[in-house]
């Protein structure tokens, strides 16, 4: 390995004399003309390996911040409107044995007209319950959910839900809790 570096150093220095030879061949404008070229080079791979790369990544930062304010906002103000209807539901309702509840959330669902759309609709513990709807329009889903949290005073504890092929219809899990 000692070996290599030696080499190296050699062809180095040898390239280096040369580069010395030819600068000194050079007269005094050819060598302003090259100094000048190499620092209109130099300053051009500044700009263009870190100014703009920089910059680039400060813009992106900035739009995904933009975004992520919006989500925010949008978040705070679905926040507001729980906590409202969470108030106006109050916990004057009793609670409701699994299986009653289990009819109830039935004829609800048959009467909002997603029966077509529920494929399952099971106990999953002793105070929960899991719906599993497909190709269900998100919007009547949230107007379900919402219905049943304020008149059966049941919670949703975890939703998931992943857009399918048709515009403004989801899959969607739902787990509710007494």
């Amino acid at each position: 390995m000692n070996v290599n570096i030696k080499e190296l150093s050699m062809k180095f220095s040898e390239r280096w004399t040369k580069v010395k030879e030819w600068w000194n061949a050079l007269a005094l404008r050819e060598k302003q003309a090259v100094a000048l070229g190499g620092s209109v080079l130099a300053i051009f791979i500044v700009y263009a390996g870190i100014w703009m790369p920089y910059t680039d990544h400060v813009s992106a930062m900035r739009k995904r911040i933009e975004s992520q304010e919006k989500v925010l906002l949008w978040m705070q103000a679905a926040d507001r409107e729980i906590s409202k209807i969470e108030k106006q539901s109050g916990n004057s309702g009793k609670p409701v044995s699994p299986v009653v509840l289990l009819s109830l959330l039935q004829k609800q669902i048959d009467t909002t007209g997603l029966g077509r759309n529920l494929t399952q609709l099971k106990q999953s513990s002793n105070a929960s319950i899991e719906m599993h709807f497909q190709k269900v329009a998100f919007d009547k889903l949230g107007g379900l959910l919402i219905a049943i949290a304020k008149e059966h005073n049941v919670s949703v504890v975890q939703m998931s839900a992943t857009a399918d092929s048709t515009p403004g219809e989801v899959n969607a899990d739902v787990t509710l809790k007494n």
